[in-house]
């Protein structure tokens, strides 16, 4: 137990939107104790997503990304210690030590502590090749394209093509370098890696598909990168954007259970009942049973909201919000994600060329598992309803665009009247 139990109370490592969401709920449900928050940025905490889209545009600044600010930290009564870290967890005390050489009593800690860049083996540090996970990383790089004309990115994934797009809006020349025989390969079917493959190529990115990485040098005056078969691609900077690693370091040297990410229930509990996991470092039991470590802004969102009344001990059933959402802005479509798609099942495509729109439905037998929808932000809430409910149309409607969606007329599952 903590050396000083009056005291103790929640304490908050990491400061997005995770953290955002433990406070304003504990608030919210009543508690009134000490919360504190721990981040080793000195900014309040702030909105990632518009780091490589708005940020980059110079079309937002701190002030329109931060969560919480110093007034609104003030009001919720939270302890913020900013520029800080905390470099070890002592369970059996219930305390943290700081990096200022501080220890804290908590009565409850929310691991929110996110993930840091994946780096690519071999490649040194340099200003001319960087990596996107921060604010001053994102300023960092629009700095640079301020005076680049060459963009080379690695990685075909959300952040590689969202940095692509936004460079290439910017009027640089962008090459898009990925191992893999289709982009964001690892959690979209191939139909979306189609249509991501053909927005680029409509604007002019050059993507390069199963480019594999030899090695990369750098100077004072350009990076250059040389393939496995020998090309050599040149450019004013290099943006790697092949992942991120959760930050689980902190919670193994606690003895916590860590497997990509801290192992969690779905309201973010660890096997120590007084230490959550929430956000992108949390490996979480998800609503289909099955386990996966989700980096989204809805998670993040949903975890720590679950995390904070889990830690009250407040009911929560995580089906009775759907399945994961995502959403991503390439040039001017959106694309948004609901769910996840399987091998296997029924794809059933409803196109509306007029708005540029097409949906993707991927279904098991009469219901509709996943949802992908280009410019479909209607359809997306519209099947949110029909998977929560379990109740869904004729799959043979699905494709019908005479009608819109939420008037599809759905049907009762087997045995219902």
């Amino acid at each position: 137990m903590p050396s000083d139990e009056a005291t103790a109370g929640a304490v908050i490592v990491g400061a997005g939107l995770a953290a955002r969401w433990v406070i304003l709920t504990l608030r919210a449900e009543g508690y009134e104790g000490p919360i504190t928050v721990i981040g080793d940025e000195a900014h309040p905490p702030y909105d990632r997503p518009p780091l490589s889209k708005a940020v980059l545009k110079k079309q937002a600044e701190l002030a329109q990304l931060t969560l919480l600010s110093p007034a609104q930290l003030d009001q919720h009564r939270v302890d913020w210690r900013g520029g800080e870290a905390v470099v070890a967890i002592d369970r059996e005390r219930r305390q943290v030590r700081t990096s200022a050489g501080g220890l804290i009593d908590y009565r409850w800690l929310f691991l929110a502590c996110g993930g840091r860049a994946r780096g690519l083996p071999g490649v040194a540090a340099h200003p001319r090749i960087v990596t996107l996970r921060s604010l001053e990383d994102a300023l960092h790089l629009r700095a640079h394209l301020d005076a680049a004309r060459r963009v080379i990115v690695i990685g075909g994934g959300w952040i590689g093509l969202e940095v692509a797009a936004t460079a290439r809006q910017a009027g640089c020349d962008v090459v898009v370098l990925e191992a893999a025989a289709r982009a964001c390969v690892r959690t979209v079917p191939e139909a979306i890696s189609t249509w991501l493959e053909g927005l680029h190529a409509e604007h002019g990115t050059r993507l390069r598909l199963g480019a594999r990485v030899e090695s990369v040098a750098a100077d004072d005056s350009a990076v250059a990168v040389t393939l496995a078969d020998g090309e050599v691609v040149s450019g004013d900077v290099l943006v790697l954007g092949i992942g991120m690693v959760a930050n689980d370091d902190l919670a193994r040297a606690a003895g916590l259970a860590c497997d990509n990410g801290v192992l969690v229930d779905a309201s973010g509990r660890t096997d120590d009942p007084a230490v959550f996991a929430v956000g992108d470092v949390a490996n979480a039991i998800q609503a289909d049973g099955q386990r996966r470590r989700i980096e989204s802004w809805e998670n993040a969102q949903r975890m720590g909201a679950a995390a904070a009344r889990a830690a009250l001990d407040k009911a929560w059933e995580p089906s009775s919000e759907g399945p994961p959402w995502f959403w991503s802005d390439q040039y001017e479509d959106n694309l948004q994600l609901l769910g996840t798609p399987e091998p296997g099942q029924t794809l059933v495509e409803r196109t509306v060329a007029a708005k540029r729109q097409r949906i993707f439905y991927f279904c098991d037998g009469d219901r509709v598992r996943a949802v992908a929808a280009v410019n479909g932000g209607r359809e997306i809430k519209v099947a949110r309803k029909w998977i929560i409910q379990d109740r869904y149309p004729a799959l043979d409607r699905l494709a019908d665009t005479s009608v819109d969606a939420n008037k599809l007329p759905v049907q009762p599952r087997t045995g219902e009247q």
